[in-house]
């Protein structure tokens, strides 16, 4: 099991434009017991923090500030074990559409749903205890 051979709290990047969800986002992966290891706000900073910090986890933003699926496979190339979880403010499905097919893609997350979602799931993802 994953959450076996993570005895410390999963690291994770938030890569996001928008600062107001940078620190909403921070604020609840860490009140949730999540190492918040930086705060990206476009693609080159999501790559070289992805590569210096080797995350568990990225919550990346599909419009960093645009859309770019070689951007999102540079973020994955850039930490390869990483899950990368996508968040928009699109619809759930409308943004999975979007990734189809690109490695590394776990959760697609709507930024509508609430801040929690992203916590779920990235437990279940992860296999965190606090799983649903």
């Amino acid at each position: 099991m994953l959450a076996d051979l993570m005895p410390t709290a999963p690291r994770v990047l938030i890569c996001d434009d928008a600062p107001g969800f940078r620190l909403l986002t921070r604020t609840v992966l860490a009140d949730a017991g999540f190492d918040v290891v930086g705060a990206a706000a476009d693609w080159d900073e999501a790559v070289s923090m992805a590569t210096d910090a080797q995350p568990d986890a990225i919550v990346l933003d599909l419009w960093l500030p645009t859309f770019d699926r070689a951007q999102v496979e540079r973020v994955h190339a850039a930490a390869p074990g990483a899950l990368l979880a996508v968040v928009s403010s699109l619809a759930t499905d409308e943004a999975a559409r979007m990734v189809a097919g690109l490695d590394g893609i776990g959760p697609v997350i709507s930024k509508r749903d609430p801040p929690d979602a992203i916590v779920s799931a990235l437990r279940e993802r992860l296999m965190l205890p606090g799983a649903p």
